[in-house]
């Protein structure tokens, strides 16, 4: 499944009144258009576009309208999903020609949808689990994280994600390993950061000079095509000791849901941060911070593969630049489990350079770090007032991927030519 943003071709809109109560007029509508194929032949793509030209009454829903597509000359149900914003967004399913730039015929209907699976969102009281049928697919973790028995208390931290699994039940994620108790799977602290003059980690917590901490829930949405948590992070600078938010943070974690015939399926991760007081927070240059995921126990370099957008692996790979990174190794479960971080041209420093343990690294054995990372090379100030964003992409899958298929998934994910 890819996420992209076509240039519709047209867009046709056919109403009909009907008379409600109380004289309340309420439209029947068929919105016709198509898309421009991208030329994949692949299946269970995504458009979103936006419908401000469509009425959208406040009992609407998603659960009001149906998406359908036309295929091999037959109406097809696909699923859809409306995103109430500014704008209005429709979000779509649907299968691509292999003619780049063939009219793909479309027909959304309001009518009750076709049931179908969706992700589902189950708070415990301690983490946010994602859940597809009978898989945990990951878990968000809003309690602070007890630490093993014996290891200091200041390792306890909250907002994060693990586990983080396949379809099939795979591990892809680990936390509080022996040898970094402070490391907690899908997790994008800063490392070396200036506030007021006085140097901040907020990565390695045995410093004591910052932590990341889960704040509050904005609001968790569960749809036939995606589901997703936003919530509030809080950068803490000297915790426990006269402690001070600098940095607030809004994090969205969006699961697509994936189609029968797939067997992998995609994670998008958007943080918004906001400097939370008068001064500014300076992101210092620094070899590893940010978006970053710790790998399974079972995974070394004697049976992963690694390999980047440019061609780079485990060896010669770190502190180069990359569109996107992908790790294979065995599943814990069963047969090949696959990890793959994309970044967007959108965000600082891109395509940012990378930082992974390469060969040899903790002795070669369980040491799978990967991490992209927009300030390795250069310092990034964020200033009051200003808004500073940063968004990627995972897919999580029981399969490997070539680096050709990569390539296409990362030009749909950001509407650009892959490897750049």
């Amino acid at each position: 499944m890819q996420v992209g943003r076509p240039n519709i071709l047209w867009l046709i809109f056919l109403c009909a009144s009907v008379a409600l109560n109380h004289n309340h007029a309420q439209e029947t509508t068929t919105v016709s258009f198509a898309i421009p194929s991208k030329g994949t032949g692949m299946d269970a793509l995504i458009f979103h576009q936006d419908i401000d030209g469509v009425k959208i009454f406040g009992s609407d829903s998603t659960n009001s309208w149906q998406l359908y597509q036309k295929i091999g000359g037959e109406w097809t149900p696909r699923l859809s999903q409306i995103k109430l914003g500014s704008p209005n967004q429709l979000y779509g399913q649907y299968q691509d020609t292999d003619q780049t730039g063939a009219a793909i015929e479309f027909q959304w209907r309001r009518e009750k949808p076709t049931p179908t699976d969706r992700i589902r969102i189950v708070d415990d009281g301690k983490s946010f689990h994602f859940k597809f049928r009978d898989s945990l697919l990951m878990s968000y973790r809003y309690q602070s994280m007890p630490v093993p028995e014996g290891v200091s208390q200041v390792y306890s931290r909250s907002g994060f994600v693990h586990p983080l699994r396949t379809l099939s039940g795979n591990l892809l994620s680990r936390i509080q390993p022996s040898d970094h108790y402070h490391h907690y799977g899908l997790w994008h602290p800063w490392t070396h950061t200036e506030y007021d003059g006085e140097e901040i980690d907020f990565w390695n917590l045995a410093k004591k000079q910052g932590t990341v901490r889960f704040n509050d829930v904005v609001s968790w949405t569960e749809g036939p095509l995606f589901s997703e948590l936003t919530v509030i992070h809080d950068h803490i600078v000297h915790p426990g000791r006269g402690e001070q938010t600098v940095l607030k943070e809004l994090l969205t974690y969006r699961i697509y849901t994936p189609s029968p015939s797939q067997n992998h399926y995609i994670l998008d991760v958007i943080y918004h941060m906001n400097p939370a007081t008068h001064q500014p927070l300076t992101i210092k240059e620094y070899r590893y911070e940010g978006f970053s995921l710790r790998g399974p126990v079972h995974w070394s370099d004697d049976n992963v593969n690694l390999l980047t957008s440019q061609g780079k692996n485990k060896s010669n790979g770190n502190a180069t630049r990359a569109e996107w990174i992908k790790v294979t190794g065995p599943g814990d479960q069963s047969g090949t489990s696959t990890v793959v971080f994309m970044t967007h041209p959108a965000n600082y420093n891109f395509p940012e350079l990378i930082r992974i343990w390469p060969t040899g690294a903790n002795g070669g054995k369980e040491n799978v770090f990967i991490n992209f990372n927009p300030t390795q090379d250069r310092d990034w100030v964020m200033k009051p007032g200003q808004t500073y964003t940063l968004q990627y992409r995972v897919i999580a899958g029981d399969r490997d991927f070539s680096a050709d298929t990569l390539d296409k998934m990362w030009s749909l994910y950001t509407g650009r030519p892959g490897n750049e």
